[in-house]
């Protein structure tokens, strides 16, 4: 007899939940992915001596697959986004109701997810970016990819917080206007997300000796401290609001 979703545990629901996901962005995804990693080995395989003729002769080429790299790392950094919203574009796709998951369940998956394809995309990212190395030359340059912050700050941030945070108000405004107003709600999203940065940013020099720098542990520490805690805050809300009741429902 199958099981009930009441019967379910959390572990349960989010492998579920998680499996799923992964089998949509699966083949969403496999074709630019494979492109791309393809493009990866292939120039990993080349010796320097092809890599020089190339961009000697086939110059057009190499600056073909440079801007493919930069949009393949831009497309693959804004997916945690994606994944949250995506669910929620469609008109025949209701907000509750998720069958035998629980919102909880999904909504953690989609997030995990997110950061786990991230973190893929911050790495073969910099990969990219020393195998451009082979094209450049003492005055040009190619593709560099350099993180604006550390690699588990980048993560936390752009898979986690500012994904929430735009889904949230899109939720919102979903709710309250029964309109899909992606644009403004990336927005205010971002600019929800840097109102957390500056608050991170101040209580990290918050100590009780003045005049002092503290510890860069304390820090990070304060800066992981405020970041997840507002992740979890917002993952609540976007909960809270998946519940609430449309306008106009029985």
């Amino acid at each position: 007899m199958k099981k009930d979703r009441n019967d379910w545990n959390m572990a349960e629901q989010f492998k579920r939940a998680l499996g799923w996901e992964v089998k949509k962005l699966f083949y969403r995804l496999y074709i630019p992915a494979g492109i791309f990693l393809g493009a990866l080995v292939l120039i990993g395989l080349l010796p320097q001596d092809a890599c020089d003729f190339l961009r000697e002769h086939v110059f057009a080429a190499v600056a073909l697959v440079n801007i493919g790299f930069v949009i393949a790392v831009l497309f693959g950094i804004i997916q945690p986004v994606v994944l949250l919203i995506s669910p929620y574009g469609d008109q025949m796709h209701p907000v509750k109701g998720l069958g035998d998951l629980s919102e909880k369940a999904c909504l953690l998956a989609r997030v995990a997810l997110g950061a786990a394809l991230l973190a893929a995309v911050l790495l073969t990212g910099n990969l990219a970016s020393v195998l451009m190395e082979k094209f450049a030359t003492e005055s040009m340059s190619w593709f560099h990819f350099n993180f604006t912050m550390g690699f588990c700050k980048m993560l936390v941030y752009a898979g986690a917080v500012m994904p929430l945070a735009i889904l949230w108000i899109f939720l919102r405004r979903l709710g309250r206007h029964q309109e899909r107003q992606y644009v403004r709600s990336v927005f205010w999203g971002v600019l929800l997300c840097e109102a957390v940065i500056r608050a991170a940013a101040e209580l990290q020099l918050l100590h009780f000796a003045p005049g002092e720098e503290p510890p860069v542990w304390v820090m990070d520490g304060v800066w992981y401290l405020v970041m997840l805690g507002s992740a979890a805050v917002l993952f609540r809300r976007c909960l809270a609001q998946e519940q609430r009741p449309e306008k106009g429902s029985p």
